[in-house]
């Protein structure tokens, strides 16, 4: 009887071949045709724009040669669909060379239970939400009323559908593919969580966030990598408490919304126009706050979902 969310993978075929060549076609959708897609504004400005070939700032500072020439709003239409081929390489590749439903990366029924999402989104909002405020009363002058009307409105509608499908394909590779496929051989939930949390962080490194802190010194990198660790691996840790992966995927879209829509931050990858904007972020405080976060999500979520075991009777259904 399969009683863990990380068992769960013992539905499909789960020969080491198979492995690799899923992994090699989520790596190829994402890295290669997603790099492709993404990389389509900056070709368009090189085209449109002669003297941008000649800026020193295109073999110097990608970052700030994007942020100099290319549209905001296109930036962040085909970063997103970028990663919407990572979504569909893990689709062909559960569903096709695991041969196993793709819904059993979410829970063991295949169906989103939304309770559970709204669980999520509701206690990290409000708990980023709290941070938030404690940060202004404490750094007032760093906060700014920053909203353009027009161009808010405008680019709303995408931030409210693309955000929250960017940050499921990210739950289902991260915390469902990677933790299935590792709790195959590692059953102890820690050490799962450790490996979701690294290899959420490795793809996060090449943030504008990251380089920025290089600037403040080796302490602020490792601070701010470790912020991404921290995320990580407390979504894999409710993930594998509740057995189901609708609390990460609620949580995930509560943050990336919160940055997109409401406060805004320098250096950030995906820079939209949000309601407020500060002028400051620190790595080291940012981390203490991630880690409070952290430990308060987990608990209280923790204690608000009711964690039924999983039945081998549902995931056989699953498989008629």
């Amino acid at each position: 009887m399969i009683t863990k969310y990380q068992d769960l993978a013992r539905n499909g075929n789960n020969r080491p071949s198979r492995f690799v060549s899923s992994v090699s076609v989520i790596l190829y959708f994402y890295l290669f045709l997603g790099g492709i897609i993404a990389s389509f504004p900056v070709i368009y400005v090189l085209i449109t724009n002669r003297d941008s070939m000649f800026d020193p700032l295109m073999s110097t500072d990608t970052m700030a040669f994007i942020e100099k020439y290319v549209d905001p709003v296109a930036n962040y239409i085909f970063t997103n669909l970028s990663i919407f081929f990572m979504l569909l390489g893990v689709l062909i590749a559960v569903k096709w060379i695991h041969n196993r439903p793709f819904g059993t990366l979410i829970n063991y029924s295949g169906k989103i239970k939304w309770s559970r999402f709204g669980i999520g989104f509701l206690v990290y909002g409000v708990l980023i939400s709290m941070g938030t405020a404690v940060d202004y009363i404490m750094n007032p002058e760093i906060y700014s009323l920053s909203i353009d009307l027009s161009k808010f409105l405008f680019t709303l509608p995408l931030i409210l559908i693309m955000t929250p499908l960017q940050t499921t394909t990210e739950e289902l590779v991260f915390r469902g593919y990677i933790i299935q496929s590792f709790g195959l051989k590692i059953k102890n939930g820690l050490v799962l969580s450790a490996i979701s949390g690294v290899l959420f962080t490795l793809p996060h490194l090449a943030n504008p966030e990251v380089y920025a802190s290089n600037k403040l010194g080796v302490i602020s990198t490792i601070c701010m990598i470790l912020n991404y660790f921290v995320i990580g691996m407390v979504l894999a840790m409710i993930t594998i408490r509740t057995n189901s992966l609708e609390a990460a995927m609620g949580a995930h879209a509560v943050n990336n919304l919160f940055c997109f829509i409401l406060v805004g931050y320098p250096d950030t990858a995906l820079p939209t126009n949000t309601v407020f904007y500060t002028s400051s972020f620190e790595p080291v405080g940012g981390l203490v706050s991630a880690l409070i976060t952290a430990v308060l999500f987990y608990f209280i979520t923790a204690a608000l979902i009711k964690n039924p075991e999983l039945s081998a009777s549902g995931t056989q259904e699953n498989r008629n």
